[in-house]
């Protein structure tokens, strides 16, 4: 039997599919060509022009004349061909130099910020740009669209925490290095563990004031927005770094006793009682303070040491990466009526985590830090007042 011939038939070569995939993995192309995309790809696999329009909820029009398109455009490039051509457009209303005026204006007003504004959107902006000679009829869609061009977005912002401890980056990169396995310079052994550890206080156990309503068609989960707070509890756990395995109790709160039943917890099972070295990393809390507790660790257990994170590092605490899985899974949103089934709900996730739990891909290294480290010092020293 003869095999069908589809309208506008498309057959891609081996490169063609890779170029088509990859554009469309990597996110770089819009919606629109995303979609022209596909439209290729299922084309390729022998789908109608029917079948294709009802998969991608589009018209049939748009598959044919996508279609078309790609067949007369192809030698252009896969996915050059679905791009669309460049367009004149409408007429330029504003002059290169009023242009260069715009910027200029936004330029000084963010620099000088007299303005009584924590933040400046495009319109506060439009209101100074009115102010200049030629550009009191901008309108504010073409001041966004110039801000866009030149990169500039006054309505952004973030916050950062320039680092203070003078030990950073002698503390960060021993850190860093005991995640990429090496301690003063000497690879670890199979006798070696890193242990991350840390606590999640002051989780409040909320009862909400009216029960939740379950998910039913065209409506999502609805939870009470008032609860009663029935006092907090305290989440320790520490995670072995290199295999994925998760340690924790939960406690009513945090103390030097409590942090210690967690080391007894950890160091009181294989490997780590036979071990040679295992490395305990911690911040300065007051349950393991700089301190006091690198002595307190060697003298509970002769074969652990104690690795102090940098101050304000809690990045570079993989525990920390737990908590917020913790947080998002157990945590978000919370309905329960004692400690109790807080308490339960947490270790129960632990045993749960357990059974799909991998060691984090960590690949930040102290030689990515120091380069940013360069770059920071850089930007330092064009920017003094920052510092």
């Amino acid at each position: 039997m003869a095999r069908a011939v589809y309208k506008y038939e498309i057959k891609l070569s081996g490169k063609e599919k890779h170029d088509l995939r990859q554009a469309k993995h990597q996110g770089r192309e819009n919606a629109r060509v995303v979609i022209r995309i596909l439209i290729i790809l299922l084309a390729a696999q022998g789908k109608t022009i029917a079948a294709t329009a009802v998969s991608l909820s589009c018209a049939e029009q748009t598959v044919i004349n996508q279609r078309k398109r790609f067949l007369a455009r192809r030698r252009e490039g896969a996915v050059e061909a679905l791009r669309d051509l460049p367009r004149s457009g409408r007429p330029l209303i504003y002059t290169a130099q009023q242009q260069a005026l715009m910027t200029v204006t936004v330029c000084a007003t963010l620099k000088k910020h007299d303005l009584p504004l924590s933040r400046m959107s495009t319109a506060d902006l439009l209101r100074v740009v009115h102010q200049e000679e030629g550009l009191g009829a901008v309108s504010q869609s073409t001041l966004a669209r110039l801000l866009q061009q030149q990169a500039l977005k006054p309505w952004q912002y973030r916050y950062w925490l320039f680092p203070r401890d003078p030990d950073f980056v002698s503390r960060a990169c021993v850190v860093l290095d005991l995640y990429a396995g090496f301690w003063e310079g000497q690879k670890l052994g199979p006798n070696d563990s890193v242990v991350s550890a840390d606590e999640k206080g002051g989780l409040q156990i909320l009862r909400r004031c009216h029960p939740s309503r379950p998910t039913i068609p065209g409506h999502v989960l609805q939870v009470e927005f008032e609860y009663e707070r029935l006092g907090t509890l305290a989440y320790q756990a520490a995670l072995d770094v290199f295999r994925g395995q998760i340690f924790g109790q939960v406690v009513e709160t945090t103390s030097i006793a409590t942090f210690n039943q967690l080391i007894d917890q950890v160091m009181g099972q294989e490997p780590y009682q036979s071990n040679d070295r295992v490395f305990w990393l911690v911040d300065g809390g007051c349950a393991h303070h700089r301190s006091t507790f690198p002595a307190r660790l060697k003298g509970l257990y002769p074969n652990a040491q104690a690795v102090l994170l940098p101050v304000h590092s809690s990045w570079l605490n993989q525990i920390e990466l737990y908590f917020s899985i913790v947080q998002r899974k157990v945590l978000t949103p919370l309905d329960v009526t004692e400690a109790t089934a807080l308490t339960r709900r947490l270790l129960g996730f632990q045993d749960y985590y357990a059974e799909v739990a991998k060691p984090f891909t960590w690949r930040f290294t102290s030689a990515d830090l120091k380069k940013r480290l360069v770059a920071l010092a850089a930007w330092s020293d064009l920017n003094p007042k920052n510092l």
